[in-house]
């Protein structure tokens, strides 16, 4: 018997849930997770949405979209998607590859005039690796605010100002996270295709999609169901006050819903966007000239965890959206709790992690069985790299790719979390075996795990080992 479209399923799901999502639905340990992550991350209102080997299993809002009017979010609440929006403008990038007018080894100054000698060597392909060598989120577009803040941008003033931005380093010498460089992606979809950017993306995604909640940023448009957004400052609830008219926001400036998403995800899994060779191409991790690979691809972060590869990206208002495209699962999760560059304890992210953990258990760092520690000289050595970073000091320990990726916010993240540390914990080592793992440029030879317990939270390490015993990538998650 023929099995239905799988976008059919979801039609019919999106039908049935809207009306049966918060009808005395049963609590289930999902809902007891996301509720008790929402009150101690303090997140006023969140979606989420779970689709297993096609069929959407969870569909449903927690808490507030606005606070003010208590106003509850639903699976119809509309996010502001930040740089999830990333996934998107690659994906209409691989739309005019397919078709013959883009070519990702072209060099950008095919389809943009008046470039910088500095770019001279950019391809298309470094602008979607985030590998050109462009300036990073914290110091992109740093013309623009010579003045001062200001509400609206246009594309040839960001243009200008993306011009000026001092270079990192050669294309394709390393990854660095670009705004600047999706903004140029942005440029080179409306050079190539004859359309602005807000136009491409209604014509060829949504409106073909049915995506009908889903648009590009207006800040003049009325859009109903938009969920305000929040940030925490001197730890009070505060409106996060992102509220810039940019002219062309290809790197940030998709707002959608979980329903919405939830079509994307599976017209990706079936070809209707892009075909599925060019879908493996954007889940491909980046090779950098030294033949050494980072995990990313196309608007997409490629990880593995716990043996599961895992493909994700985050926004800074508080969306996360991950795929686990061998085991058939995705999680959506958007919040209207976004951070803000230099800001701490506002931490919204991960939390796809702990609902895929719900389905897979292994996944989870906590649901591992801790171990002897063999060598507990390894667990100071780790906790003494975590102090070093905390208080803005370089470490032999870490490897010059880590040092050059550290993100900015490190500091100060890592300095609160130590300051109420009450114990670390080692919980286990996996070796690396059978296959290349690297991070940063860096082989890996073992992951290991370990527990920070603080006075708030209780949170789970994973630290990327060389041969050598240094520290190639760590990063954190409650689960």
């Amino acid at each position: 018997m023929q099995r239905p479209s799988l976008l059919l399923v979801v039609a019919l799901f999106l039908w049935y849930g809207s009306v049966s999502s918060f009808a005395g639905a049963q609590t289930t340990p999902i809902d007891e997770y996301i509720k008790v992550e929402m009150e101690k991350r303090r997140i006023p209102g969140l979606a989420l949405a779970v689709i297993q080997h096609g069929a959407v299993i969870k569909m449903q809002g927690y808490g507030l979209a606005n606070v003010e009017l208590d106003v509850p979010v639903t699976p119809d609440t509309v996010f502001e998607l930040a740089s999830v929006t990333k996934q998107f403008t690659a994906t209409a990038i691989m739309l005019l590859v397919e078709e013959g007018k883009v070519g990702l080894d072209d060099p950008i100054r095919h389809y943009l005039s008046k470039t910088p000698d500095t770019w001279q060597g950019i391809t298309v392909r470094h602008l979607l690796t985030h590998t050109a060598g462009l300036a990073s989120p914290e110091t992109g577009f740093r013309a623009l605010y010579a003045g001062g803040a200001r509400v609206n941008y246009t594309t040839a003033e960001m243009f200008e100002a993306a011009t000026q931005d001092p270079m990192s380093f050669a294309p394709g010498e390393r990854w660095q996270y670009s705004d600047v460089g999706y903004f140029l992606l942005g440029m080179i979809l409306e050079q190539a295709s004859g359309q602005p950017y807000r136009e491409l993306m209604t014509e060829r995604v949504f409106q073909p999609l049915s995506m009908t909640a889903s648009s590009v940023l207006d800040q003049w448009a009325i859009l109903k169901h938009r969920a305000s957004g929040y940030t925490l400052r001197d730890g009070q609830l505060v409106h996060i006050r992102r509220i810039a008219q940019v002219e062309l926001p290809s790197h940030y400036g998709i707002f959608s819903t979980v329903k919405d998403l939830v079509t994307w995800d599976a017209a990706l899994t079936e070809g209707k966007v892009v075909k599925p060779a060019s879908l493996a191409q954007m889940w491909t991790p980046v090779t950098l000239n030294d033949g050494t690979t980072q995990p990313y691809g196309f608007g997409w972060g490629v990880e593995e965890r716990r043996g599961h590869r895992f493909i994700t990206h985050s926004g800074i208002t508080g969306t996360e959206y991950s795929r686990f495209p061998d085991d058939g699962l995705t999680v959506i999760v958007l919040t209207n709790l976004g951070s803000r560059v230099g800001t701490t304890g506002v931490n919204a992210w991960g939390l796809t992690i702990g609902v895929a953990g719900r389905y897979m258990p292994d996944l989870l760092v906590s649901a591992l069985q801790a171990q002897p520690d063999p060598n507990p000289q390894t667990l100071q050595t780790l906790r003494d790299l975590l102090a070093h970073i905390a208080q803005g000091e370089d470490s032999p320990l870490m490897t010059p790719g880590l040092r050059a990726a550290l993100d900015p916010n490190a500091k100060t993240i890592l300095a609160a979390r130590l300051k109420d540390l009450k114990d670390f914990t080692f919980i286990t080592c996996d070796e690396i075996q059978g296959r290349v793992v690297e991070r940063y440029g860096a082989r890996i030879g073992r992951l290991c795990y370990y527990k920070m317990r603080t006075g708030m939270e209780t949170r789970y390490y994973t630290f990327w080992l060389t041969p050598e015993g240094q520290v190639a990538d760590f990063g954190s998650a409650t689960e």
